[in-house]
This record gives structure tokens, sequence and C-alpha cells, in this order.
């Protein structure tokens, strides 16, 4: 069986890059119009303007417009900072400096984190670490009972996430090892694909190094074993127990006859893996370990985790017997296939630090201080997720990050305990993973899983949507 499989993404969307699919004249020209108007108002406030002015909130506004708009992201957030320089008043010199200082700042860590995210993942895939991870689980949860296979196919996934920290590419690796299983024991097409997507995204739930979970951290300051503790382990658990019984009752109805797996698929075409893939899988696991307790103990920075995924890779990789060229090709080809973030974060820090400079979250807070006390801290909030639930969309940690760079004064105004801004990050990058609308995230395992039911797994997803919204309001409501 063919092991080409798609590159490892971010952990909530597909690759930076045009949004799949031919993008239309008139959509192609509905985008360059708002960004050419977006412009042109910027380039004529900026000699009327001076900071603080609630204008520096075009910039952000546009760059959500255009997003909005389907505009790749990386344009859009190029448009973004245009915007603001112009609204600024700035020329090429103090652009290059805005550009120069971000280049220091923990958004463009965290572009580095899903760069490197993807070069260990690769790494992993090249030593067979990731592969004999899945089969190690699941041999070891057994596959005689349908109850502990599916029990094991769910966890692998979960793991597989953690340790590759994309959504994607885990699917991509789980699918033909854990389809075998699933056709032996007559578990259904959409089934399996249900059992990959939820164990996948209650495996990111907890990552310590996904993008997103970084992103979140980093903006809200808070520790990972608090982040696991009062955000998104409860919410990890909460769907993976709900999602168990959800692949239950979807297992006893199939969606029609072809629901089921061929007597084909039941040949074990489980991969083949290098000789040193258990070598390189247990150095992986010890030094991932090692890794999170010293983050842990030492209370270390986002920027940790940058040499933390560098370590496990070079680990990893000599554990499998990779040599040290072989390292650094496979390190090279998964990072350069997410170049792009690296560009789209370090464009994102300069448009941050424009906005800060432009400063009008001071007027809005003369304007609206009081109402907003008036709301009340647990309503700020709930709408606050509720807005970068349906309102931005983009790559997940971006989001998170152009969340906290909007509301995160008010919040800070408000005196909103680190604990419970965590929970609305979360809220405001995740809660769409379930719906209302199926995502690429929620394609990808339907589509390995060799199955057409996108219907059915939407339709589970939506109870988990419910289940998530609970947990965050809840969440919200102990913390605030």
């Amino acid at each position: 069986m063919s092991t080409n499989q798609p590159a490892p993404s971010s952990d909530k969307e597909q690759p930076v890059g045009e949004v799949a699919g031919t993008v239309t004249p008139l959509r192609r020209g509905v985008q360059t119009a708002i960004a050419v108007a977006g412009l042109v108002l910027s380039a004529v406030l900026g000699p009327l303007t001076s900071s603080p002015t609630l204008w520096g909130f075009l910039p952000l506004a546009l760059y959500a417009v255009l997003l909005l708009a389907d505009l790749d992201i990386v344009l859009a957030t190029t448009v973004g900072l245009l915007s603001g320089l112009l609204v600024l008043g700035a020329g090429p010199i103090d652009a290059a400096d805005y550009l120069a200082d971000s280049l220091a700042s923990d958004v463009v860590v965290i572009g580095l984190v899903i760069v490197l995210g993807s070069g260990l993942g690769e790494v992993l895939m090249k030593t067979g670490a990731a592969t004999d991870l899945v089969r190690l689980i699941v041999q070891r949860m057994g596959i005689d009972s349908a109850l502990r296979a599916q029990l094991g196919i769910m966890l692998a996934t979960g793991v597989l996430v953690i340790a590759l920290g994309t959504l994607i590419g885990a699917f991509a690796l789980a699918a033909p090892l854990v389809i075998p299983i699933a056709a032996r024991l007559g578990f259904t097409r959409s089934g399996t694909a249900l059992m990959m997507f939820i164990g996948g995204t209650c495996g990111m739930f907890v990552a310590p190094f996904v993008g997103s979970m970084v992103a979140i951290r980093s903006s809200s300051g808070i520790s990972y074993p608090e982040f696991v503790l009062v955000a998104g382990g409860p919410l990890a658990i909460a769907c993976f127990v709900v999602g168990f019984f959800l692949v239950r009752w979807n297992l006893r109805r199939p969606t029609s006859p072809e629901d089921f797996y061929g007597a084909d698929d039941q040949v074990d075409e489980a991969l083949e893996v290098p000789r040193y893939a258990r070598q390189s899988t247990v150095a992986f696991l010890g030094s991932f370990v090692l890794m999170v307790v010293y983050a842990v103990l030492t209370g270390a920075g986002t920027s940790f985790a940058v040499l933390a995924l560098i370590g496990m890779a070079v680990v990893a990789g000599a554990a499998g017997r990779l040599s040290p060229t072989a390292l650094l090709r496979a390190l090279y080809d998964g990072c350069g296939r997410l170049f792009n973030f690296f560009l789209l974060f370090w464009l994102l820090a300069a448009l941050f630090a424009v906005i800060e400079e432009l400063n009008p979250y001071e007027i809005l807070l003369d304007l609206w201080g009081s109402n907003l006390v008036a709301l009340g801290t647990f309503t700020f909030l709930v709408l606050v997720g509720l807005i970068g639930w349906i309102g931005i969309q983009g790559a997940s940690a971006a989001q998170v990050l152009l969340v906290d760079q909007i509301f995160g004064p008010t919040a800070d105004a408000l005196g909103v305990p680190i604990a419970a801004w965590s929970v609305v990050l979360l809220a405001s990058a995740q809660a769409d993973t379930y719906g209302p609308f199926p995502g690429v995230n929620m394609i990808a395992p339907v589509g390995l899983a060799r199955s057409t039911a996108l219907k059915r797994v939407l339709y589970s997803s939506w109870v988990l949507l419910l289940v998530s919204l609970a947990v965050y309001t809840i969440e919200i409501a102990i913390l605030h």
C-alpha cells in the first residue's frame, strides 16, 4: 500500500494558502475592491489622525473582513499591516523597523513552533515512530473486543495528534493502520471516521506543543498544568466520553449497505516500519515526557517549545538511526511545507505592534468602560467567545492572537482572571471544530476512512458542539 500522505498542517485547518477550489472572478473582484478601498481610506486618514485613535481598529476590521471574504490569510495580513502603517503615517524605514523588531516577539515564536512541529512530525514518520506508536496503543488495548478496539483507535489518534502537533497529519497516518482492524470487527466507515475525528480533537485540547495551545498559554499567561486542569482537560474528557457513546450509537446504525468495509479491507494493510522504529518511539516518548516535566517545573515560556521540538526531533532521529544528513533533510522537508506560517506570524507581530502604537483601546475603554462594567464579566466573556467562534476565520493560533489583541485590554481592565481568559481563547479557537459547518479537519477523517457519510459525522459533531459550549460556559462561570 502506498505510504504517501498529506503533509502535517496546523491543528485546525489546511495549510496557509488559497482556499481549496477555484476562486471565481466575482469573488476575486470583491476581495480586491475591499482591499483597495480599505487602503485608500487608511491613506486618507493617515495625515488626519494621531494616536490614540479609534481608527486604529480599521486594520483589524479590514483583516477580518478579508478573511471572511476567503482571501489568502497571508495576503489578508499583509493588507492589514499596510493599512495600519498608512493610518500611522509610517514611512518605509519605520515599516522596516517594525518588521525587524517583530522578529523577537512571542507571536513569531508561535509561528516557529508550528513550523518546527511539522518538522518533528516528518522525522517521526521517517523513523517509523509515528506508525509504531499507533500500533503499540491499539495492540495494547486489544483488537479482539469491539469496545477495546474502539477505545484503542480513539486513544491512538489522540496521542498521535499530541505527538505530531497536527490533526490532519495524524488522521492520514492513523487511517491505513486502523482500517484493517475496523473492517475485521465489522465497524462502519462512518463510525471509523468518527472515532478518529473525536479522538484526534480531544488530543488537540491537551497537546502541549500544538500551535493554538501554545498561543493560548502565551496570550493568557496560564501555565500548562493549570490549562489542562481548568480548560483543555475538562473539555477533552467531556467530549471523549460523550463521543465514545456517540460512536457506539453510529456503529449500530449504518448509513447504507456501502457503509461497511469489504473483504479486501480486512487484509492487514498496516505499513511496514523501519528496523529501529521502536527505539525511536521509546526515545521520542521519553524526551517528550522530560520536556513537558522540565517546562512545568521551571515555568518555561513560549520560547522553550522551540528548543523542545528540536530536541525531540534530534533524539527520535538519532534513536531511529537517521544519519545527520537524513535528519536535517526530514526537518527541512517538514518545516518547508509550513514555512508560510512563519511569514504569517511575522506579519501578524508587526501588525499588532502597529495597532499598539495607534492605541485605539484607550479611547474604547473611556467610551465603553462603564458599560462594560455594567454588562458584567461573565456576559463579556461569553460574548467574546461567541465572536471568536462565529466571526473570525483563519489559522487557529492566529485567531487566538487576534481575539486577545482586540479584547485582551478590556479583559485586563475588567480584572478577568487568567484561567477564565484562557477558556475564552480556547473557545474562540476551537469551538468551530465541531460545527456548525464542516471544516477540513472534519472532512479529512471522513475521506481517509473511505467514507462518504459526511452528514452523519457532522450531525454527530453537533452533539459535541453542544457539549463543548456547555463546558466552556460552566468553566467561565466558575473561573470568572
